[in-house]
């Protein structure tokens, strides 16, 4: 089984001042207080004006490096870079607006947003409910765990272990139908499900390689193993069931990035090869 480290990376979170934190890549929000269609525009992510029409964006800033916030407080990541490039090509402005994970999705269809952006997967069950964007990325699930607390050669090992994953997401929910344990912590992001380790509260971290890629650097204590069994999973952007108008754009801002070359820099710049 492939192993691969974890960085310590050093930006501090105002939540966690604990001596025994595990680092962060960049400034991530804890919990958000849940946004209505009423909340204002993230003025820390650029809104970029075409003369077109603008389109809402909900997106949880705590999950790198699809979103989180950089060292000056604003909104980034891969998913913020790839709309933006998207709406600049098809004409169409985006405002960002933040957001907890819980009730994210439902945004779109009761109207407080046009877009869910932050790493959502694809799923059959998720299809009946909203229309997605063609994927923009597939992924593999994974566990991050320390090699001087415990070692794990391969995922079965992770049997009835204390796993974290992070609450109301599909990462949850795909830990919890695997069976490798009833024992699981719900946090409230990534990050604090990694301080977690180091403080004893769960061994280990289930989310994809895409997310927990962000934390991996050679000279840290942390590895991951690979969940095979579960595959890969696609990611795409959520939109209100049967907004196709939108699919549209969305669908051929993929296809015209990637063919001009735009999408495999942005796609280097937040999920480098491991």
């Amino acid at each position: 089984m492939k192993l691969k480290s974890l960085s310590t990376l050093m930006l501090p979170m105002m939540l966690l001042a604990a001596c025994n934190d595990a680092p962060a890549p960049a400034k991530t929000d804890a919990a958000q207080p849940a946004q209505s269609s009423e909340a204002k525009a993230d003025a820390s992510a650029p809104q970029a004006s075409n003369g077109g029409k603008t389109y809402v964006v909900v997106s949880q800033p705590a999950y790198p490096p699809f979103a989180s916030r950089n060292e000056k407080g604003e909104l980034v990541g891969l998913d913020i870079d790839l709309l933006q490039e998207i709406a600049k090509k098809e004409g169409f402005n985006l405002t960002f607006v933040p957001h907890t994970m819980e009730g994210l999705l439902k945004t779109v269809n009761t109207g407080a947003a046009d877009i869910v952006a932050t790493g959502v997967n694809i799923t059959p069950e998720r299809e009946q409910n909203y229309t997605f964007s063609k994927p923009y990325l597939e992924a593999n699930w994974i566990v991050v765990a320390d090699k001087n607390k415990t070692k794990f050669a391969s995922f079965a090992d992770l049997k009835d272990k204390k796993i974290a994953a992070q609450k109301a997401s599909l990462s949850e929910t795909q830990l919890k139908s695997t069976g490798i344990t009833s024992q699981i912590v719900s946090v409230e992001t990534v990050y604090l499900g990694l301080n977690g380790i180091a403080r004893g509260e769960n061994e280990a971290v289930y989310d994809v390689d895409a997310v927990l890629n962000t934390y991996l650097k050679a000279d840290a204590p942390y590895y991951s193993v690979v969940d095979e069994k579960s595959g890969k999973v696609p990611f795409g952007w959520v939109l209100k069931k049967g907004n196709t108008e939108l699919k549209e754009k969305l669908d051929k801002g993929i296809d015209d990035l990637k063919a001009d070359g735009t999408y495999q820099k942005i796609l280097d710049k937040w999920y480098p090869k491991q």
